[in-house]
């Protein structure tokens, strides 16, 4: 792959051309997960958007279900974890989502509310993302292994041309390389998002999101994994815990662990 597509290179129209390609060209995909695409990027979010204009906005527990199927059928389906996720009490789940949600209100930084919502079973800060993101799709990315890696894609100086280039494009290294579903990893994550998201905004005068750079990375990444002919590493051990720590609709807007997810 192209060294131009590095995150800190990727110009504006090579980013809406592989945001296009995800939203028009990934049709597998959308069949795979079987009208979760919707729920997840429009119907939970304006529901979400909704509860906030009647007063606060939460998750209702079958809510955080469906988004948990849909991550775990866009990554690797793990059982347990959906077993996780449903053994917790309808109203925690309100009152911690909400709690979370709150937080976000006084601090741009999703530091605390991913914490909070990692209290949860079953939940840790890949999925807590999720959930996050369905409340301020704007600035909160998704912790998704295609966004990581693309994020942070190193690069290095060739040593004929001086030029920087980038491994990953050059030897497939960072596509698939491993990741540990941390709230540092996570943190890092948001900085790199939040840097992009500005940059690409004023270079078009539109308003880029934190799902539009999540869709393209998907693209890019897959794209990346076609042309190697490597396919998704599975990164996830089959035991459940994984570590923790507004527009679109919502511009304005227990010490458990889950498994490294995907």
């Amino acid at each position: 792959m192209q060294t131009k597509l590095a995150p800190n290179t990727i110009s504006y129209e090579d980013f809406k051309n592989h945001l296009t390609a995800y939203n028009f060209e990934r049709k597998k995909l959308a069949e795979k997960l079987q009208g979760l695409q919707e729920l997840r990027y429009n119907d939970v979010p304006e529901a979400v958007v909704q509860r906030e204009k009647d007063g606060g906005a939460f998750l209702e527990k079958a809510e955080v279900q469906n988004l948990v199927e849909w991550k775990l059928k866009f990554g690797t389906y793990r059982p347990s974890l959906a077993k996780l996720v449903a053994s917790n009490p309808v109203e925690e789940v309100r009152e911690t989502t909400s709690s979370a949600f709150s937080l976000m209100e006084d601090n741009p930084n999703p530091g605390k509310a991913i914490a909070t919502l990692s209290k949860l079973r079953g939940i840790g800060p890949a999925t807590a993302s999720l959930l996050l993101s369905c409340y301020d799709p704007i600035t909160i990315p998704f912790f998704s292994d295609e966004l990581f890696r693309w994020l942070h894609w190193q690069t290095d100086v060739d040593d004929n041309t001086k030029i920087r280039k980038n491994k990953a494009m050059e030897d497939d290294g960072n596509a698939n390389r491993k990741i540990k579903y941390t709230a540092k990893e996570y943190a890092s994550i948001f900085d790199k998002t939040t840097t992009l998201r500005q940059r690409l905004s004023e270079e078009s005068g539109e308003t880029i999101t934190a799902v539009d750079i999540e869709k393209a990375a998907y693209n890019i990444i897959k794209s990346a994994q076609e042309e190697k002919g490597t396919g998704a590493i599975d990164d996830e051990p089959d035991a459940a815990v994984e570590s923790k720590p507004r527009s679109h609709p919502s511009a304005k807007r227990r010490k458990k662990q889950e498994t490294p997810e995907s």
